[in-house]
């Protein structure tokens, strides 16, 4: 192929304003030029395993995605399709199977026309000068260019005009620089004109995106760096809209945008950090990790397999939209990759490894539990399954209805539910769905057209502040109040790595509509059976079972409801049309089979139900599953509350009492989510405040008052950790001596401790306690990297050095106390005290025994106290509890007020002070 004469330097500098600039300056452009057309060609090799995954997935004829468009940019070069486009293009320039006319917001048929001069335009420039297998190559190219700047078409959606059209034509721009005359040269930045710098998020973005690549056009140093800087702007925290500090992503308002505005996002700030690695516009240390966390602490929960949940696509139900998303993500790590530590690099290579191809028979690698606070969502990864909830609240919208994407989504946002061992279990299963049976979704029984979520989910608002959970990082329990459209339910989901239990309470409406709450709504694949007399039988068409308790089974997937309750089961084909939720499709009736499970509720009083969800189990493993373990406490409006092994979940609407167990009454002063967990005597309790409103939370375990302090610099609605209790369990002996090596067989009490007039910091100082029935023994390891003494002889000194602290005390009011203050080298300060602040320093610990250590970043103090010193004293109680107390002093400086004050527990003080009976635990000997 003749390759055109004009160069653009030539055309530029003929026609065009250019400034002169220093060679340093043109050869950062040259560069970030090169960097961006070989990722622009690069993205389209064959070798590459995302493209060969992507080659394997059937091209879309309709898309409004802009990510599935980017992503049909990478697969590899279609020669038959080029020729197409050379052979049928009209003399005029124009396709004729491109609608120019299209008035759709949405899917705008025109774009394809700058589509195709791209997907040209990358195949011109990677064959170069070499490329001769078509004369009519660069003729075509002009052609179409030239028709697009003779008829300027102009889409309604605004979109489209301002940052689809140049950021589609931007890169072919690029590609034929050196190729374009100087009158196209003028018409393309005209194009690229209509972006300019402005809005919000991503679309913030996408628009200083076109100016960047405008500023490429022209050689303009100062625009590709005020565009640079735009871009960059948007990488922080801490904004009403974008990265939320869960890791998830807002747009439109308070809404979780994972599938859209985020994945965008997330898919162009890593396409510029490659672009300008290697150069002086390169990605800071921060912003860098601020895009890594965002992919491996938020969007890395939410693939299972190689797809995308279900849950996080909101509005973009497209064709494929799962796999699309997900490879999307994976296209973002091995950017990321370019500019990143190696630490992060190993992170980003264990995603990538764990979904494409999906993660091998034993099972993912990265497991957990995550509640996303900001965004009302939680997802639990087992080692073979996956599952997701998704709720809304008076602070989080639910989902949106825009350019008439999601037509039917109304109940999107009511605690959708989704489980996942496969990954394609809903996979292009929306036209077949009764949109008001979304999987784990309370909602009428009607054949009404569902309501619709216009104006930005302006009217898809939960009317209720309790929507959150609670988690450890292994398991948990979330809940919401559902409060919309006139249904009234009480909503919650314990999700371990062996099932997922939902309850309900509470249910009920004015309306005369009856309700139902979904089960499950999926893709057939295999029968759907159900349990009766130890035999399973196949579901064909619809079953309806009144007032029994019955176990179904599909696709490695359990089901059983644990109380009767009125159910229906299907199993059958439907037919349905993409159009009907997505109005940017064409209409077209499609066919497909769908298993689906939902109990139907009474109207004379407030329903509940109980069920629970096996995932990948056999059919064996579900008919003989037993639930008496699972001990479903309390199931109503004021308190859902169940007890599993050692464990305790419970979700308190309202104050109230329950007994978890013989032994343990709990008093629940403020709602709230808790879970309680019981280990060789010790407590462990997780708090969250699901309304985002408290300061604290307030229960009663037994005879023990906790007050859990809502952290400084802790985002409302997070899990709170706290172990009240702890335990010293009997030993033989320990040798007093600065050494951990008698320890090693005991467990930690206390790891890490808390300093809450810091930012809620938490150190690496751990406590180990026990005893011999002679002795309570104890040891601190500290790490400390400024360890400040005071080597004067007297107690007072200790009072400026680093120091480690406990407090015993007879009662939980603190009327009578005694503290020691031990300081690394083992010097000591003892004192008696009353409430408040009433100290007595000549009082000493009567037998107290110390062995320290010193390090270069470390210190231990080890120590015994004889128990009958503490008897005489009043501490112990005869259950051999003490109310007891774990602190340090960090000095990082020479001065007075350079201390950092930790604590076991958060004291209920603004200033620091530990001398308050909130600053108290319990001590049990075992």
């Amino acid at each position: 192929m003749r390759l055109l004469t004009n160069t653009f330097l030539l055309a530029a500098f003929l026609f065009l304003p250019v400034k002169v600039f220093s060679q340093t300056q043109q050869n950062e452009l040259e560069q970030i030029r090169q960097n961006y057309t070989r990722s622009l060609i690069d993205s389209n090799n064959d070798s590459d395993l995302l493209n060969r995954i992507l080659a394997g997935i059937p091209p879309e004829t309709e898309m409004s995605d802009q990510v599935v468009v980017e992503l049909h940019q990478r697969y590899p070069f279609n020669l038959d399709k080029i020729k197409e486009y050379m052979d049928n293009i009209n003399e005029d320039g124009s396709w004729p199977d491109i609608d120019y006319n299209d008035t759709k917001r949405s899917g705008w048929d025109a774009k394809k026309h700058a589509d195709r001069i791209l997907e040209l335009a990358k195949l011109y420039h990677a064959e170069g000068p070499s490329c001769t297998w078509s004369p009519r190559f660069s003729t075509v190219i002009h052609q179409a260019l030239d028709y697009w700047f003779r008829t300027k078409p102009v889409c309604k959606n605004w979109w489209y005009n301002e940052i689809g059209i140049p950021k589609t034509f931007g890169p072919a721009f690029l590609l034929l620089r050196t190729q374009m005359r100087p009158d196209e040269l003028k018409e393309a930045v005209k194009i690229m004109d209509n972006a300019r710098f402005g809005m919000t998020g991503q679309n913030k973005v996408w628009l200083a995106g076109n100016v960047l690549m405008k500023g490429l056009l022209l050689d303009d140093y100062d625009l590709v760096k005020a565009a640079r800087d735009t871009i960059m702007s948007e990488i922080t925290t801490g904004r009403e809209e974008g990265i939320k500090s869960d890791w998830s992503f807002h747009q439109h308002g308070p809404q979780q945008q994972f599938g859209n505005y985020g994945l965008a996002y997330l898919g162009e700030m890593s396409f510029y950090s490659e672009l300008f690695a290697g150069t002086s516009f390169a990605l800071n240390a921060e912003q860098q990790a601020i895009l890594n966390n965002l992919l491996t602490e938020g969007y890395r929960w939410i693939i299972w397999r190689g797809y995308m949940d279900v849950n996080a696509l909101d509005r973009q139900l497209f064709h494929n939209a799962p796999i699309h998303k997900a490879l999307a993500i994976g296209n973002a790590a091995n950017s990321l990759k370019k500019g990143s530590a190696p630490a992060d690099v190993e992170k980003l290579d264990a995603f990538l490894n764990d979904n494409f191809p999906p993660q091998s028979s034993d099972g993912a690698v990265f497991t957990g539990q995550k509640h996303f606070w900001d965004s009302d969502q939680t997802v639990h990864r087992a080692p073979a399954w996956m599952a997701s909830v998704k709720m809304a609240s008076q602070r989080v919208i639910g989902t949106e209805l825009v350019n008439e994407d999601n037509l039917k989504g109304f109940y999107m946002g009511d605690g959708a539910t989704c489980i996942y061992r496969h990954g394609d279990e809903y996979l292009n299963v929306f036209p077949f769905w009764d949109w008001r049976k979304i999987p784990g979704i309370t909602s009428y029984e009607s054949d009404a057209p569902v309501p619709s979520p216009r104006s930005y989910g302006a009217h898809t608002r939960n009317e209720s502040s309790f929507v959150g959970g609670v988690t450890d990082g292994h398991t948990g329990m979330t809940a919401m109040v559902l409060n919309r459209d006139g249904v009234h339910a009480r909503k919650a989901w314990i999700m371990t790595d062996d099932y997922v239990l939902c309850l309900g309470a509470g249910i009920k409406t004015d309306s005369t509509l009856s309700l139902t709450t979904s089960i499950d709504q999926r893709k057939k694949r295999g029968e759907l059976f159900y349990l009766e007399n130890n035999r399973w039988n196949t579901v064909n068409g619809t079953f309806t079972a009144t007032g029994k308790a019955l176990r179904f089974y599909h696709d490695s997937t359990g089901y059983i409801l644990m109380q009767p309750s009125n159910s229906v089961s299907i199993s059958e084909k439907r037919s349905g049309s993409w159009s009907d939720f997505m109005g940017s499709y064409t209409p077209q009736t499609v066919e497909g089979e769908v298993v689906s499970l939902y109990i139907c509720h009474p109207k004379e009083s407030p329903a509940s139900y109980q069920y629970l969800i096996l995932p990948a189990v056999s059919a064996d493993r579900t008919a003989s599953f037993c639930t008496d373990d699972i001990r479903v406490l309390s199931n109503d409006e004021n308190m859902q509350a169940v007890g599993i092994d050692n464990c305790f979940y419970i979700t308190a609407y309202q104050a109230g009492n329950i007994r978890l167990a013989d032994d343990m009454l709990l008093e629940i002063q403020t709602p709230g989510i808790y879970m309680l967990s019981v280990e060789n005597g010790a407590i462990r309790v997780e708090a969250s405040d699901p309304t985002h409103m408290q300061s604290s939370l307030s229960l009663k375990i037994n005879d023990y008052a906790l007050k859990i302090m809502q952290p400084a610099g802790q985002v409302s609605g997070q899990s709170i950790s706290v172990t009240p209790v702890i335990s010293a369990p009997l030993v033989k002996h320990i040798s007093v001596d600065g050494k951990k090596d008698d320890w090693a067989q005991i467990p930690v009490a206390v790891s890490g401790l808390i300093a809450p007039w810091d930012g809620a910091v938490k150190d690496q100082t751990t406590f180990s306690v026990c005893h011999d029935r002679k002795n309570l023994y104890f040891i601190y390891e500290v790490s400390d990297s400024t360890i400040i003494y005071n080597n004067e002889k007297t107690e007072a000194s200790v009072g400026s050095s680093d120091r480690i602290e406990f407090f015993f005390s007879k009662d939980t009011t603190m009327t009578d106390y005694y503290c020691a203050e031990i300081d690394p080298h083992g010097k000591v300060m003892d004192y008696h005290a009353k409430f408040y602040r009433k100290f007595n320093f000549d009082w000493n610990f009567k037998g107290l025994k110390l062995g320290t250590y010193v390090g270069k970043n470390t210190y231990i103090v080890e120590g015994s106290i004889p128990l009958k010193t503490l008897e005489d004293m009043g501490v112990i109680s005869p259950e051999g509890e003490m109310c007891f107390g774990v602190y340090r002093a960090d000095y990082y400086g020479p001065e007075e007020e350079q201390v950092i004050w930790s604590s076991w527990i958060i004291p209920d003080a603004a200033d620091p002070d530990f001398h308050i009976p909130s600053s108290l635990g319990v001590l049990k000997l075992r």
